[in-house]
């Protein structure tokens, strides 16, 4: 018997905590926030200039700290009382699943996809990253998406990532090398075996920061950008989406969007010096 009392108490355990948290997904996220005090920003760690975590102090730095940071202040002054802002771990592959249960109420860097779309809910653009080209050493002369869109450039990529989509079609017809991840591509490109990597502006400048005995970086002529956008559950209310809607599109204008991914950068140890002149985020 007793043996039986202690399997049903962990049963009901199991179920008010499943209950829980079915009854947070139908709280809608501004009231959800309001009455907890608290606003929860996803993390995704080893993602730097994005997200990095401090090691000597546990805290956690990067842009979509920054910017999780910011919504956190203005969110306290719309709500009227101080809004604690917290952070939770999560992963590519978990992350729509994260915000769905409620788990984080925001994250502030994904590509828009109608899957997405039809998933959650997403604000922005939050900020636009250029795409560009590490080049291996010594190549040199190729200015614009032409130059490297010809059968003898062949280019690395991470296969599955939206910077592959993208340098595929800006370079159609280059041969187009793929690789599982960024260190792998960016192996290809020292060892000759690859002529550039293409990616987006964060990453050119982490790789070359980490690799100075690569080339150059290029920015092909014209710059071409991927938006990138925020993320939160369809709560059937709409409000905390409006106001990060909102956030987004004044602080791009108001240029706190550049300033706080620069931050960031310099932060990282990156040179954003090495951006053009004419870049925006």
């Amino acid at each position: 018997m007793r043996r039986l009392a202690v399997v049903l108490a962990v049963v009901v355990a199991v179920l008010t905590l499943t209950g829980s948290a079915v009854a947070q997904t139908r709280v809608p996220i501004w009231d959800k926030i309001q009455s907890s005090g608290v606003m929860v920003a996803g993390v995704m760690v080893a993602s730097q200039p994005g997200v990095w975590k401090e090691v000597s102090t546990g805290t956690y730095k990067g842009f979509y700290v920054n910017f999780a940071r910011a919504i956190g202040e203005d969110l306290s002054k719309a709500m009227g009382k101080p809004i604690k802002l917290e952070f939770a771990e999560t992963t590519w592959a978990s992350v729509v699943l994260d915000l769905q249960s409620a788990k984080i109420d925001l994250w502030s860097g994904m590509s828009v996809t109608p899957q997405r779309l039809q998933a959650i809910d997403m604000a922005g653009p939050m900020y636009e990253l250029a795409h560009c080209y590490v080049n291996r050493k010594g190549l040199e002369g190729l200015k614009t998406w032409a130059d490297y869109s010809k059968p003898e450039i062949k280019l690395a990529t991470t296969i599955g990532t939206s910077d592959e989509r993208a340098i595929k079609e800006l370079s159609p017809n280059a041969t187009h090398l793929g690789f599982k991840d960024e260190a792998q591509a960016m192996l290809a490109v020292q060892a000759g075996r690859a002529d550039a990597m293409g990616t987006s502006v964060l990453i050119c400048l982490d790789i070359k920061k980490r690799n100075p005995d690569l080339g150059k970086i290029i920015f092909p002529a014209p710059i071409k950008s991927l938006p990138s956008s925020a993320g939160m559950r369809k709560d059937g209310d709409g409000r905390f989406h409006k106001f990060v809607q909102a956030w987004a599109e004044k602080s791009r204008a108001s240029g706190l969007t550049k300033k706080l991914i620069l931050d960031a950068l310099r932060e990282a140890g990156l040179n954003p010096d090495e951006l053009p002149a004419e870049f925006s985020f």
